[in-house]
């Protein structure tokens, strides 16, 4: 006859269990920190930065497309990660941001979407990322880069200022903590969407010249800030972008003088 110790079954059993069922919460609690997990009736997504690393505590709108000022805002998580339930009725469009600090200056930045569609109430997966420059999508205007309007200064007899080479050297990091370069820029052909700007200008704080070609020769110009009524003109100018302004976000205004 066979006697089982049923005591020592039960505890071995329970043992394995335990462990069958702490396993596999650790799993979860793994993959819903850095793995974006689709779920019907639910938008998910992960946002990373330039260096294609998670972004903690983005800002992600879902905007409900056919009730007015009906959104659903959510924040990610420590894996960059983010995920809200859908109401039964609507469409929407997804969105992103971060805020970032350089020189005691708090700038928000639009991240760029992987889908550009609108998603129904089934739900989806929508995936954001951090760049410095690029053309924003078509539901977006304007350029992920900073921008600056030139302007001539009232006397000043250049008109043709398409025709004026800016350098923008870099002082310290961009932004996003990277190095950045040395850029060589003119405004946008007269009629142009970008005439009389500076657009799409990875985000930092830059020594700006600019010369012109007067007579054969090249001319250095001065240039000062719109936003400071006490600037004085300097032909090596510190250029750094308003976080907001009357005209547009992330922007500078300088006026140029011979």
């Amino acid at each position: 006859m066979l006697y089982t110790n049923t005591s020592a079954m039960k505890a071995m059993l329970c043992l394995v269990a335990t462990l069958a069922l702490t396993t596999a919460c650790s799993d979860d609690d793994e993959a819903s920190e850095d793995t974006v997990n689709p779920r019907e009736g639910y938008i998910t997504g992960k946002v990373v930065d330039t260096q294609g690393n998670p972004i903690a505590g983005a800002e992600v709108v879902i905007d409900n497309t056919m009730f007015y000022n009906n959104n659903i805002i959510v924040q990610t998580n420590a894996g960059g990660i983010y995920e809200a339930a859908l109401p039964t009725v609507g469409t929407y469009a997804v969105s992103a941001s971060i805020q970032r600090t350089l020189n005691d200056k708090t700038y928000t930045l639009d991240l760029a979407s992987d889908m550009t569609d609108v998603l129904s109430n089934e739900g989806g997966v929508v995936n954001f990322e951090w760049r410095l420059t690029g053309k924003k999508q078509e539901e977006m205007t304007g350029y992920f880069g900073a921008s600056v309007s030139v302007n001539g200064a009232i006397g000043s007899e250049i008109y043709d200022p398409e025709n004026i080479i800016f350098t923008l050297e870099p002082v310290g990091e961009l932004i996003d903590g990277s190095e950045g370069k040395t850029l060589t820029m003119r405004t946008g052909e007269p009629y142009s969407a970008e005439y009389g700007s500076l657009v799409d200008i990875p985000l930092g704080r830059y020594i700006m010249t600019a010369s012109y070609e007067r007579d054969g020769k090249m001319i250095s110009l001065k240039i000062r800030n719109m936003f400071d009524a006490s600037s004085v003109y300097s032909t090596r100018f510190q250029l750094n972008f308003e976080p907001e302004t009357m005209a547009g976000d992330n922007m500078a205004i300088i006026e140029y003088l011979e």
